[in-house]
């Protein structure tokens, strides 16, 4: 599957953006759009591919992602290395089965639980019915096969 991160033009315009400085937007467009994104928006990236990346220092990747953070735009797990951008669902989704088998992978890899977590709670929040359970897609897929044939029937 060919990787693209696709940034909405009304992002310019997003009330939450316009009031951020122009450090802070590009710090956050490099979040959305660097080479360790997910499909789900849960990724693994250290600070120091963040420093590379970007040309910050150490001090100032730290200060952003905590800004992030505090904004409650990104929760990030100092332990697993991993982040997760708290609205990706919101302006990604797709439920395509191909899209939707991807995320499964990609959920199956992440290490921290609490990101998990919150991962789920945006779905809820979302009311986004996620087609497949964290533990084993195929089982799901399964299950719904065969609600349709006993329908059948």
């Amino acid at each position: 599957m060919a990787v693209y991160r696709q940034v909405h033009v009304s992002f310019w315009q997003d009330p939450f953006i316009l009031n951020l400085t122009p450090e802070e937007k590009y710090f956050y467009l490099y979040l959305m759009t660097n080479s360790k994104t997910s499909q789900c928006g849960l990724y693994e990236i250290s600070k120091k591919v963040m420093m590379f990346e970007t040309g910050y220092n150490l001090e100032t990747v730290e200060k952003l992602l905590n800004r992030f953070i505090e904004y409650g735009k990104v929760a990030y797990d100092e332990e697993t290395g991993e982040i997760f951008l708290l609205n990706w669902p919101k302006y990604n989704w797709n439920k395509s089965d191909r899209v939707l088998k991807c995320i499964a992978k990609e959920l199956e890899l992440v290490k921290s639980n609490r990101l998990l977590e919150a991962y789920n709670k945006t779905m809820d929040s979302l009311s986004i019915p996620y087609e497949y359970s964290m533990d084993s897609p195929g089982e799901e897929k399964e299950k719904e096969k065969e609600k349709k044939k006993k329908k059948k029937i």
